[in-house]
């Protein structure tokens, strides 16, 4: 009888065990604070007191809490989207998984901003006394897509530029890479598990604006290329597809630039810091790898580069352009690159004071449909 009773009141034991050790090792494990997988900070343990107690806020934040902190916590995010993906719900966590190991972000939805945004450039192009040029660079799942999934949203990339360039055309210089990339897709112009370009990506379109910018391109065999593996980019953490491959990222310089002409200086307020070198590579270091170009996102960067011709560019950008400068300073001697999302003084002025030959707006299309920043152009 006792044997009987054992063996019914098991299932509960165990559960009870696992809910304990849990708890325990909740308790005595260090809390992390950022996420490498994830690619963000984790909940810190919220303030008690008697008004976020009575409000609700304490135990929504400890929920918050509680599941950032979970023991064995990215295994489980992992389990879930490989029972999604097996289940049928591919794209659920808006990543697709296509085929080569692409990871694919979702669709660009047509959003008001987007349109909006054109007439901020439009109208920020009509009062300005130098060229303004512009591109904007369609997503990895519009420019692949034989590598998509059967089922999939679709991606209307193409119709989304031409009605922004009907916006823009009397007003800026547009250069449109989207036929050129669909062309060229098998040289791998974009990471398979991250969203930007690749340094091929970044190539090819440095050399479409040649075309209407009027410099002369440095050719492709001119440069070395340095690969460095293991690469987890924006989409692997999203989607939370670990098994996936890493991307390889290569670093392309010039064997014909001197090692001492170039000066990369970094403004964020009061903070500062110079590098001589495009690359900062002590980000190599981590999962997410895009950063060694030109140390990722900041709201005001300074590129100098004795060795090239002459002229002084701004650029404005979204993360996409940090891979792309490099190219660019290979004609520019001084490059003055801003963030609109971190820099918000109008781009005007920066133009007047800089004394700037040329404006190039430069963005993807998924964050020109969702930067409300535009504004500060003029």
């Amino acid at each position: 009888m006792k044997r009987k009773k054992f063996f019914l009141y098991l299932p509960t034991w165990i559960f009870c065990a696992f809910i304990f050790t849990f708890m325990i090792r909740l308790i005595v494990l260090p809390k992390e604070s950022f996420s490498e997988k994830e690619k963000r900070s984790l909940a810190e343990f919220p303030e008690l007191n008697t008004e976020t107690l009575l409000n609700g806020n304490f135990q929504n934040n400890l929920d918050t809490y509680l599941s950032d902190h979970f023991p064995a916590r990215e295994f489980f995010v992992g389990l879930n989207a490989d029972y999604n993906l097996l289940s049928g719900r591919n794209g659920e966590n808006g990543i697709f998984l296509g085929s080569d190991g692409y990871l694919f972000p979702s669709p660009t939805q047509q959003t008001e901003d987007f349109l909006k945004n054109a007439g901020f450039i439009k109208e920020y192009a009509d009062e300005s006394d130098i060229p303004v040029y512009m591109t904007l660079i369609p997503s990895s799942g519009f420019i692949n897509n034989d590598k998509l999934p059967v089922l999939h949203k679709e991606y209307h990339d193409q119709d989304m530029i031409n009605e922004f360039k009907n916006v823009v055309a009397d007003s800026v210089i547009f250069t449109d890479v989207t036929e050129t990339f669909r062309q060229k897709s098998a040289d791998q112009l974009y990471y398979k598990t991250d969203h930007h370009w690749t340094s091929k990506g970044a190539y090819e379109c440095y050399r479409l604006l040649s075309e209407t910018m009027g410099y002369s391109p440095v050719t492709e065999s001119s440069f070395d290329k340095v690969t460095v593996k293991d690469f987890y980019g924006t989409s692997y953490s999203k989607g939370a597809l670990w098994f996936v491959t890493p991307d390889e990222i290569e670093l392309w310089s010039n064997r014909e630039q001197p090692q001492d002409s170039v000066t990369v200086e970094i403004k964020d307020g009061s903070d500062a810091k110079q590098n001589n070198s495009y690359f900062f590579r002590d980000q190599l270091e981590n999962m997410d790898k895009y950063p060694v170009f030109l140390d990722g996102n900041h709201s005001f960067v300074r590129v100098t580069n004795t060795n090239a011709p002459e002229g002084k560019l701004i650029v404005v950008k979204d993360s996409y352009g940090h891979c792309i400068v490099p190219f660019l300073s290979q004609n520019y001697r001084e490059i003055v690159m801003v963030d609109l999302r971190y820099y918000k003084k109008p781009v005007s002025q920066l133009a007047e004071e800089e004394a700037a030959d040329a404006v190039l707006i430069l963005y993807s299309i998924d964050n020109m449909a969702t930067d409300p920043n535009l504004s500060f152009l003029e």
